[in-house]
């Protein structure tokens, strides 16, 4: 028979087990690899299923496809808005998203962006965005037919296209 003090030692190591081993870590930026495949999945299927963007009902429109020079222009635009602390389409230097875009190897004859801040998963910031008439109708825009996407410190950014 256990003796009253190894119970409470064994009660003590169980529940210490259990206390750190349920622990949530906070949450890392996601890789750009999942980035892509999940904001590119949650893009497409809001446009395939079309949306209320405010009071306007957005059909469904055609499925866009991930680009790596929009990625990196929307990578470079989130890394410069978190190193040099702004918030805003044109950055201190004055380049402006079609800019960035061809710096980054864009090729395409149209460029929009969203931009979003502070949002802690892809599903916070695509809900900020859907929530948002022009950025919901931006993710809407039948002319888009590519896109890439970065977060850099909880700046996120959209760019989207037209090959």
């Amino acid at each position: 028979m256990l003796k009253t003090n190894h119970i409470y030692i064994l009660f003590f190591v169980i529940g210490s087990l259990l206390f750190f081993s349920c622990k949530k870590e906070p949450q890392p930026e996601p890789p750009a690899e999942d980035l892509s495949v999940s904001m590119l999945q949650k893009v497409n299927q809001l446009r395939k299923t079309g949306c209320m963007c405010g009071s306007t009902f957005m059909p469904p429109v055609a499925q866009l496809q991930w680009n790596k020079p929009l990625e990196l222009a929307a990578q470079t635009h989130a890394t410069d808005m978190y190193s040099k602390n702004y918030f805003d389409h044109i950055s201190p230097t004055g380049s402006i998203p079609s800019q960035r875009a061809a710096a980054a190897g864009y090729t395409g004859t149209y460029v929009t962006e969203n931009i979003g801040k502070n949002y802690t998963s892809v599903d916070d910031v695509m809900k900020g965005w859907q929530n948002s008439e022009s950025h919901c109708k931006g993710m809407m825009d039948p002319m888009h037919t590519i896109m890439g996407a970065a977060v850099s410190h909880k700046y996120w950014v959209q760019e989207f296209g037209k090959e």
